[in-house]
């Protein structure tokens, strides 16, 4: 009787109760990462005033940036740092955005303008711009900037007071993104969320970790030796994942590299619609997986199926003899611990939260565009900023080549 009892419970477990659970520890583990990274990521307002200023020059690629360069050099020349000059480099803009800066210079002496000279053949065009940008600065800091960002007054001051107090030699940050259309909505949380949720902050900053280092071009702050030693942008010419690559160039130089929570600080809208959402995104994200299809698939097939199992799992936990009530259980478990892990990351960064509920279709936007830059890469179709980007080819060579540089 008891052998019949136990054969009829083993016909009646839920064939996908394996799943369930490896979802479900899954989504716990990125939420344990999230709150971890929360409560360790420092403010960069936390840091005011450092000992000495030192002169900064702020340096920043322009181009094509009618809509965003008077705002974002207005606010860099508001800066309340004793010391700074700001350097803007027109990268053969044909937009208004030469005339624009024209305009403000004229205005205060502490900007500069200068012309971008042509894109060499084996080279990045923002690559190219800020290695020009470094060749045309003067500061024992220097702090590079895209043209899309809005600084509070006091940012200057609470970055260089941070790289003193944390004894860095680059620093960089996690700035506000500024979402107002729905694919911005989508799909910008989400490109971050891997990094964020899936290595300790503590490990990626120890120097035998360089690989899970990661910045952004919003802010980087370097010490113009570590630049030097470093190789800068001249190191990573062909490297489209530069947020990646420089402070592992830093750190693989035998120096210290910090990241902050710089939400308070910096703001930025990167894009205004899908096409310029697919567009920014997809000329890396093929890349962050160093280029291997395998990794790539696996990877947005698994994030997909661990988001949306459980939710699916949910709508049809009404269709008659559906299996015992444990996947269900362990499937309500998922998305609530989904909605924790989303609501945590994105009132940290200061996303929208009526959009975390969104987060199933957010991975789905998410996946589309990393299979198109999938493709896009693979066939040379990649572009930015009106620009062809380079072969894949070269750029895993170079990937490859800067990896063994930074190993030995």
């Amino acid at each position: 009787m008891d052998g019949q009892a136990g054969e009829k419970v083993m016909t009646n477990l839920d064939p996908l109760l394996l799943p369930n659970i490896l979802v479900t520890l899954f989504v716990f583990i990125m939420l344990a990462m999230a709150v971890i990274n929360t409560q360790t990521l420092r403010n960069l307002n936390d840091y005011k005033n450092p000992r000495g200023y030192p002169r900064i020059s702020v340096l920043v690629p322009a181009r094509n940036e009618e809509d965003n360069i008077y705002p974002c050099v207005k606010s860099l020349l508001a800066q309340d740092y004793p010391d700074f000059r700001v350097i803007v480099l027109d990268d053969n803009s044909t937009d208004l955005t030469g005339a624009i800066l024209s305009d403000l210079a004229r205005q205060d002496e502490r900007l500069r303008v200068i012309k971008g000279l042509p894109l060499p053949h084996d080279w990045l065009g923002k690559h190219w711009a800020c290695h020009q940008l470094y060749r045309a600065s003067d500061g024992g800091l220097l702090m590079f900037t895209d043209a899309d960002t809005v600084h509070t007054p006091d940012t200057l001051r609470c970055a260089a007071a941070a790289l003193e107090a944390e004894n860095a030699d680059m620093l960089s940050i996690i700035p506000q993104h500024k979402l107002v259309s729905w694919a911005e909505k989508l799909a910008m949380p989400i490109f971050a969320l891997g990094v964020f949720a899936s290595v300790p902050l503590p490990r990626r900053l120890r120097p035998r970790d360089i690989k899970v280092l990661s910045s952004s071009g919003k802010l980087l702050l370097f010490r113009r030796r570590a630049y030097e030693k470093s190789g800068g942008f001249e190191a990573i010419k062909q490297n489209v994942l530069d947020d990646l690559q420089l402070p592992q160039e830093v750190t693989a130089a035998g120096m210290r590299y910090r990241l902050f929570d710089g939400t308070n600080n910096v703001s930025c809208r990167m894009y205004h619609n899908l096409k310029e959402v697919h567009e920014g995104l997809s000329k890396n994200t093929f890349a962050a997986f160093g280029y291997s299809m395998p990794l790539s698939i696996f990877t947005w097939l698994w994030i997909t199926f661990v988001f949306w199992e459980p939710v699916i799992a949910l709508g049809i936990r009404r269709i008659p003899e559906y299996p015992p009530l444990l996947s269900v259980g362990l499937a309500a478990i998922s998305v609530l611990a989904s909605i924790l892990l989303f609501t945590v990351y994105y009132q940290r960064f200061k996303f929208p939260l009526h959009a975390v509920f969104l987060y199933p279709f957010s991975i789905v936007l998410m996946t589309i565009i990393a299979f198109s830059s999938m493709f896009l890469t693979l066939s040379g179709q990649t572009t930015w900023k009106d620009r062809k980007l380079p072969d894949r080819k070269l750029l895993k060579n170079e990937t490859a080549n800067t990896t063994n540089i930074t190993k030995n």
